[in-house]
């Protein structure tokens, strides 16, 4: 099925291990809001007894013997039915993942045999899901088919009042009429060392920021649960979608690697001995019988910009750090070092290593003494494995601390009178160093972009005036935006993990032609 390969790359980009993984059911599919005419007949309660009474209204969430289980996680579907006595019958879902959303599950026809009790529900181009409504038990008890007559599987469902359908369905809060209107409100000015201002101090044109707004609600850009704006050193817009608000770490995946950046950053300006042009070996030296000549030639400045030619591989038995450098760098050579890009969270991971091994502290205690407190950083959550810090994808931040780091960045490691991280460390990390695609190249883990840089959205190749602008960039459509010329930082977080629809990616052509425009 064609959705077999998108949850095998979320899975993967999440760093499950995929040799343990089943194939995903035919069920797993995308869920979009459906309206159809149904053949249903609900019964006025005045005229029967309540018990008798069948509604299906409400959210509906798998049960957990029927839920879709990994090795490393549950994917559960969840299913919000609405609709009148004798008029259409509207069913919203989606999935969630580890009790995070995932993706949206689509509807192609819906229908509710009153005769029966019975749910059917149509889904890809031959899906179909049958469930008998038992409203004494409260549960929806089916079958998934799929094209193949010997792919079905079991589906139940039973109410669920806890979820909070607004974090699932709901980018922004109607009005009273039901109808959504956007209001501008200058963002709060907390005990954070953020200043605030109105975005009417930049923005001229009301009407052209209103309308973007709009088109983000209407979700043109994919599902965004943060945008936040600095504009002059200024908090200027900070606006949350989904039930979500300033007070809610979020996941910020791979924009870990641009942070280990930061943090070896300042462990080499604390080691000057060390530098980037050394050989990679050399923090490691305990591991010298695994040296070929071809890993001899590897250096940190490989393992930064991800050329070190690395073969990836994630299925490790993690027991301690020192044991996850053996198992990496045990990983034959695909390429020549220096050779090509090829990403790869193995060299983040070690980029790790190389901190634990200088300073004697996992890269999450070490963020906290020389980074954090010092922006001002108090709640954070960055996940283990084993006891061994996750430093490709693992850490979770307020999005108003993700704004500090860009802020950080975006004065040249100065904050606060202070200089955090070497100018230095800024200036050659933030910079293209090797071409990852014809759309993005790639420094010490930050992306980068400039007019010279395709853009995919666009069918003609005509040059643009594209400001240059790095980034960090997590899977699913976690980002942080510094476009230096107009001294403007981007945040976003988003929900967007399913890969075939393109969503997490929207959000660079969202920044580049509808974001900054504004400020021009």
């Amino acid at each position: 099925m064609k959705w077999n390969k998108e949850i095998r790359s979320f899975l993967k980009n999440n760093h499950i291990k995929l040799s343990k993984i089943f194939i995903l059911p035919t069920l797993i599919l995308l869920l979009f809001s459906c309206n159809h005419e149904p053949k249903i007949r609900n019964i006025p309660q005045t005229d029967v007894d309540k018990t008798e009474y069948v509604s299906i209204d409400g959210l509906w969430r798998v049960t957990p013997e029927t839920a879709i289980k990994y090795p490393h996680g549950t994917l559960e579907p969840i299913i919000q039915v609405s609709g009148d006595a004798f008029g259409k019958l509207s069913v919203q879902g989606c999935f969630l993942w580890d009790k995070r959303f995932y993706d949206y599950w689509e509807f192609n026809s819906v229908q509710f045999i009153d005769s029966i009790n019975q749910l059917v529900v149509g889904y890809d181009e031959e899906g179909i899901y049958k469930g008998v409504v038992d409203m004494t038990k409260g549960i929806i008890q089916g079958i998934a088919c799929g094209g193949d007559p010997s792919d079905t599987n079991k589906l139940d469902f039973i109410r669920d009042e806890d979820i909070d359908v607004n974090r699932l369905f709901i980018p922004y809060p109607p009005g009273p009429n039901g109808s959504i209107k956007y209001t501008y409100h200058q963002p709060e000015k907390c005990n954070d060392q953020l200043q605030t201002a109105s975005i009417f101090e930049f923005v001229k044109d009301s009407t052209a920021f209103y309308n973007l707004i709009e088109r983000i609600i209407k979700q043109k850009f994919g599902r965004l649960e943060s945008l936040l704006i600095i504009k002059d050193q200024k908090l200027i817009h900070e606006e949350y979608f989904y039930g979500y608000d300033r007070n809610q770490l979020h996941k910020i995946n791979s924009c870990t690697k641009s942070i280990i950046s930061l943090l070896l950053g300042i462990t080499l300006e604390r080691h000057k001995n060390n530098n980037v042009d050394q050989p990679f070996f050399n923090f490691f030296p305990q591991y010298d019988s695994l040296k070929t000549a071809e890993k001899r030639q590897i250096t940190l400045k490989h393992v930064l910009t991800m050329t070190a030619g690395f073969q990836e591989e994630d299925d490790f038995e993690i027991h301690d750090p020192d044991d996850l450098v053996k198992q990496m760098i045990s990983q034959p050579l695909e390429s020549t070092p220096g050779e090509k890009f090829k990403y790869n969270n193995n060299c983040t991971n070690l980029l790790g290593a190389i901190i634990y091994t200088l300073e004697n502290k996992q890269a999450d205690e070490f963020a906290k003494d020389v980074l954090f407190n010092r922006l001002g950083i108090s709640e954070f959550h960055w996940e283990k494995e084993n006891g061994v810090l996750q430093c490709h994808n693992g850490l979770h931040l307020y999005p108003r601390d993700m704004a500090k780091i860009g802020l950080l960045v975006l004065n040249d490691g100065y904050w606060n009178g202070e200089q955090i991280v070497p100018k230095e460390w800024i200036d050659i990390s933030t910079k293209p160093h090797v071409a990852e695609s014809d759309f993005f190249n790639y420094g010490y883990q930050w992306w980068h972009r400039s007019k010279i840089n395709k853009s995919w959205w666009k069918e003609s190749d005509e040059e643009s005036n594209e400001h240059e602008m790095f980034l960090a960039l997590g899977f699913g459509g976690q980002y942080i935006f510094i476009v230096k010329d107009l001294n403007l930082i981007l945040v976003m977080t988003s929900s967007d993990y399913n890969e075939g629809n393109g969503m997490a990616f929207k959000k660079i052509p969202l920044v580049i032609e509808n974001i900054v425009p504004l400020f021009e």
